[in-house]
């Protein structure tokens, strides 16, 4: 069960299970969608309040900090399948390139850009061109179980090399980490960025996030 979602610009990606997308634009928006969104996952009994209050505030301050920070789409997965929570988050920002990456850029090796720019870095190739992850796996443990929270940053270059797309995941509580990490390498290599155009685009609004 996968899904096309727009992001900025025209681009699309295919996420697998539910997600919503939080929108950034504007903060009486956000804290709109938020709220029915918590209402909708938590229900509306009385003794579940504080839970929705908190979890509202979570996801507001976490939408607030995206802002700050330059994020344009923020998607956050509610199942993997239908049933089967997953509780993962996705952020987008654009991001030019560093200062130690352009020698390789003139030579148009973007691999090379890609690993002198942004330091220790796993380089690999996605059908758009060369991409970057790192990632990270924090550890904790639940009573007797170890779970583990795994973050993943993605640099995605545009086709047109101008700029670069951050991609940022956070995937918590997971008993082990590398099938997680394969998932969203297939999410990042699903990105689709929109043909260019002869003439210069008009400025156009992105997609509307989801209802719910």
């Amino acid at each position: 069960m996968t899904k096309q979602l727009r992001m900025n610009d025209g681009m699309r990606i295919v996420l697998p299970g539910t997600w919503v997308r939080i929108p950034l634009e504007d903060p009486d928006e956000t804290q709109a969608f938020v709220k029915r969104l918590v209402k909708r996952q938590t229900g509306v009994a009385d003794r579940l309040a504080r839970i929705r209050r908190e979890t509202a505030q979570d996801l507001l301050r976490s939408a607030r900090d995206a802002v700050q920070v330059g994020v344009h789409t923020y998607f956050m997965s509610l199942e993997i399948l239908p049933g089967v929570p997953f509780p993962s988050a996705m952020l987008f920002l654009d991001d030019g390139w560093p200062e130690a990456s352009k020698p390789a850029l003139e030579q148009g090796d973007v691999a090379a850009a890609l690993s002198t720019g942004y330091g220790p870095i796993e380089v690999a190739e996605a059908r758009f061109g060369p991409f970057a992850r790192r990632w990270e796996v924090e550890r904790s443990t639940i009573g007797q179980e170890e779970m583990m929270t795994l973050r993943l940053e993605y640099v995605v270059p545009y086709p047109d090399r101008s700029r670069v797309l951050m991609v940022r995941a956070n995937v918590p509580n997971i008993p082990h980490p590398e099938p997680f990490g394969l998932l969203f390498n297939e999410i990042i290599d699903s990105i689709t960025f929109p043909e260019p155009r002869d003439a210069e685009p008009e400025v156009a609004s992105a997609a509307e996030p989801a209802t719910v």
